[in-house]
């Protein structure tokens, strides 16, 4: 069996999403000596169980770099990071899948889509291309920056996200259902039921990938269109909900 999940929002949580709850959780994360992200200490005992049952695999938007800062899933035998461009294998690079993407990436060109996010207003976070997969920013005017950039830049060929202040502009085919599909058939291939869980829209392609399809109460895609998607859960407690669903269908 396999349960792949996103992890910010999904399985840990920042300090603003658990405050008045400080007891129950604790520290996941740390950058330059500062608490970053949190999970319940019920969580964090229940995702080591299932790593000793099941493949647990953490697939994330985060850099390589970002990913490894939590100790707890770099420990996993596979990971996704780069929203599904890089998939690691016991922390290494896995070849195969880095020359499908690299043969994907020569059709786009990053120069053109860095000059174009270069000029959003109001920007709080300059534009850089994330482990050499996508383009990523943050802007106080997120609104306007949505506009421009479904304007200038061709949504055929660029996934275009926008989660809060943060921005991103992704190569179509890099997704997360297509690292996930293929872990689950070119590697693992246990014909086994596979379970995701996430909050936004980088996750679609995994969850309507998965068997089933787990979200938090109330996220981003709490709507009838993802009538399937099991709802459960809510805020940083979420993550607790989602592990006992995954620890009862894993028995």
């Amino acid at each position: 069996m396999i349960f792949a999940t996103d992890l910010d929002n999904t399985m840990i949580f920042s300090h603003r999403l658990i405050s008045g709850y400080e007891d129950k959780v604790y520290c996941v994360e740390y950058y330059n000596g500062k608490a970053i992200t949190y999970m319940t200490y019920t969580a964090i005992e229940k995702i080591k169980n299932l790593m000793k049952k099941i493949h647990v695999i953490p697939i994330t938007t985060r850099s390589i770099s970002q990913f490894e800062r939590i100790e707890i899933f770099s420990s996993a035998t596979y990971a996704v990071v780069a929203n599904g461009g890089t998939i690691l294998k016991n922390g290494i690079i896995h070849p195969e899948w880095e020359q499908y993407i690299n043969g994907i990436l020569h059709k786009y060109n990053f120069e053109d889509v860095i000059k174009v996010f270069s000029n959003l207003p109001n920007l709080t976070l300059q534009p850089k291309v994330v482990d050499g997969k996508f383009v990523f920013a943050k802007s106080d005017d997120i609104n306007s920056c949505k506009q421009i950039l479904q304007n200038k830049l061709d949504t055929k060929i660029w996934q275009l996200s926008f989660q809060g202040a943060k921005m991103y502009a992704i190569p179509m085919e890099i997704t997360k259902g297509n690292a996930l599909k293929f872990i689950n058939e070119k590697i693992i291939n246990d014909k086994q039921p596979v379970i995701s869980a996430g909050d936004s829209n980088l996750d679609l392609s995994m969850l309507e990938y998965s068997d089933y399809s787990i979200i938090p109460w109330g996220c981003n895609l709490s709507s009838p269109k993802y009538q399937n998607f099991i709802e459960l859960g809510n805020s940083f407690l979420s993550s607790d909900a989602i592990l006992d669903f995954v620890t009862n269908l894993s028995v």
